[in-house]
């Protein structure tokens, strides 16, 4: 029996490099650091209203990344079960990403996820999939805020899904 080996990804190097090509067009300043297996690069939105940051995490031993976009929505105890109904309603039907709640830190979060063997080259990979969240953290961020404020959560994805 032989076992397949998979060819290495991209360097850190690479993968930051990619990183700041995409953030650049925004005048996003990133920031990086390792961790275990992960490499991780940051960037703050500070002038957006409704996200705190953008986060890529890449695991070097899987080739495959996540990108994270961080809610700055509070999650108060009040509203956590509308939170996890408004969380499963985005979440029924979509092809790529999704919603989750950090039970850690009480926020929202916006993923998708991509694995570099089988999804094409870095660059274009990790532009598609940034995309891709932040398309989908925008068309949400309405409903999260209209849930919070005491909207149902149904009310508030047809609102945010007729835009």
């Amino acid at each position: 029996m032989t076992s397949e080996k998979r060819d290495p990804g991209p360097d850190t190097g690479q993968f930051l490099a990619a990183v700041r090509e995409w953030t650049a067009s925004f005048g996003w300043q990133v920031q990086s650091f390792t961790r275990d297996e992960e490499f991780i690069v940051i960037a703050p939105l500070e002038n957006d209203p409704s996200f705190e940051q953008i986060i890529w995490v890449y695991n070097t031993e899987q080739g495959s990344f996540r990108t994270l976009l961080v809610s700055r929505a509070v999650i108060s105890a009040e509203r956590r079960d509308a939170i996890f109904e408004l969380c499963a309603r985005i979440n029924d039907g979509l092809t790529f990403g999704c919603v989750e709640y950090s039970f850690s830190d009480a926020v929202l979060v916006f993923r998708e996820s991509a694995d570099l063997d089988i999804s094409g080259p870095l660059e274009r990979v990790l532009h598609e999939t940034s995309a891709r969240v932040l398309d989908l953290g925008q068309r949400y961020a309405e409903a999260v805020e209209a849930t919070l404020k005491g909207e149902k959560p149904e009310d508030a994805i047809t609102k945010a899904e007729a835009h």
